[in-house]
C-alpha cells in the first residue's frame, strides 16, 4: 500500500487570520469582491470556486505580508491499495 497525502487550503485559518487583524466578514467580503454570506459559507467548511479563492489568499498574502508558501494547508492522509 502506498501513502497519499493530500493538501487543501485552510480556508478557516485564513478567515481568522483576517479577521484577528479587524477583517469582519463584510470588510472582507468587500475587499474580494464576494458576498458576506460567502465568506461566512467558506469559515464554516464550503470551498470558494477557484477565483475567489485566489484573490483571498492573495489578500490573505498582501495583509499578513507572509508568502504564498505560508498558506495554511490541511494535509489528509490516505492509503492507496
Amino acid at each position: 500500500m502506498a501513502l497519499q497525502i493530500d493538501e487543501k487550503v485552510d480556508w478557516f485559518r485564513l478567515i481568522i487570520d483576517l479577521e484577528r487583524v479587524g477583517y469582519s466578514h463584510a470588510t472582507l467580503a468587500a475587499a474580494i469582491g464576494a458576498p458576506k454570506s460567502t465568506v461566512h459559507g467558506w469559515k464554516q467548511g464550503a470551498n470558494p470556486n477557484w477565483e475567489c479563492g485566489e484573490r483571498l489568499i492573495d489578500f490573505w498574502i498582501q495583509v499578513t505580508g507572509n508568502g504564498r508558501d505560508s498558506v495554511h494547508v490541511v494535509k489528509r492522509h490516505s492509503y492507496l491499495a
